[in-house]
């Protein structure tokens, strides 16, 4: 009872105080409670924050296709944009209608590459048929390896019913490989550029029909002309015959130069100049005509020494130096 008492006199005193008084003591209550947050505040940040996150991979979506399949594919279309269907009957086309040489090379090999790139298809298409049909020859194979083992027991043991029905399996045919597709060179070289070789018929040493070489690599169809086999004798006689030509016409042309004047040097200028010397006599002059069809007057002296270049110079041309 005196408890009680006393906790309602405290009321009753706290119901009088003033209004001043109540403000003062509600900034006590507040400092009390900002020192409970702070502490709080304090207890929160002294605990320790991660350091760094940790990132999970993100997994690649396998539908997605990656920049180098990308890449690959546009390689692919690329050059299958770059190759342009042509024929070989439109290379056929361009030649008959004497198209410049450059067009018909860049149209011959449009059509090669063309061909190649069937080809290819086409090779791989065959290897994947290969698979299949082996397999299937070799379960054939098999097959009838058994239906003959059982037709062979069944000869030897006649009496016994069940060996007979094994024995009435029919054989199989064994399926034939696919064949390797090929390329048809016939069409491809129809179109090669032809080419005639140069042979000197009178120096072959052997007897050979007309043939035909196909440079495959250079697209040139090459004909050699047909020899004759010619024996050592004749061959060394038409080189003798031809050095002899070729010397003359070298001889034809040969000039010498005396005191700036150019006299013509062949065979006939030399007689001619000789038959001069011997009608002159030392101080006479005789009108000559130079190579160059100047008519001069030339003295013996000068006329001497033009003939003696001359023979000089058909001597080194007659006997070539060793």
């Amino acid at each position: 009872m005196e408890q009680n008492d006393q906790n309602s006199a405290n009321v009753a005193d706290t119901g009088a105080l003033t209004p001043e008084q109540t403000q003062d003591t509600q900034p006590e209550n507040a400092q009390s409670e900002n020192t409970e947050s702070d502490s709080t505040g304090t207890a929160a940040t002294d605990t320790p924050a991660p350091s760094h996150t940790v990132e999970t991979p993100e997994t690649q979506d396998a539908t997605q296709p990656t920049s180098e399949q990308q890449g690959d594919e546009s390689e692919l279309t690329s050059d299958e944009a770059q190759i342009t269907p042509i024929s070989y009957e439109e290379v056929l086309t361009k030649m008959a209608l004497r198209h410049p040489q450059s067009e018909i090379d860049a149209a011959l090999a449009q059509a090669i590459a063309f061909e190649q790139a069937q080809h290819v298809e086409a090779y791989q298409q065959w290897e994947l048929e290969v698979v299949i049909a082996q397999a299937k020859r070799d379960e054939a194979l098999a097959h009838n390896a058994t239906v003959t083992a059982a037709e062979n027991r069944a000869e030897n043991s006649a009496e016994n019913p069940a060996v007979n029905e094994e024995a009435e399996t029919a054989l199989v045919d064994v399926p034939e490989l696919p064949r390797q597709p090929k390329i048809d060179m016939a069409l491809r070289r129809s179109c090669y550029r032809t080419e005639y070789v140069e042979v000197d018929l009178e120096l072959t040493t052997q007897t050979q029909a007309q043939r035909k070489e196909y440079d495959d690599a250079a697209h040139i169809l090459r004909i050699y002309p047909a020899t004759e086999a010619h024996s050592a004798e004749y061959i060394a006689q038409v080189q003798r015959t031809r050095f002899k030509a070729s010397r003359a016409r070298k001889m034809a042309q040969q000039t010498v130069i005396v005191e700036g004047m150019e006299f013509d040097a062949d065979e006939l200028s030399q007689q001619r100049m000789a038959r001069a010397l011997l009608l002159m006599n030392e101080t006479q002059t005789t009108m000559w005509v130079l190579a160059n069809n100047e008519v001069v007057q030339v003295s013996k002296k000068q006329l001497f020494e033009a003939c003696k270049q001359a023979g000089e110079q058909q001597s080194a041309l007659w006997v070539p130096a060793i």
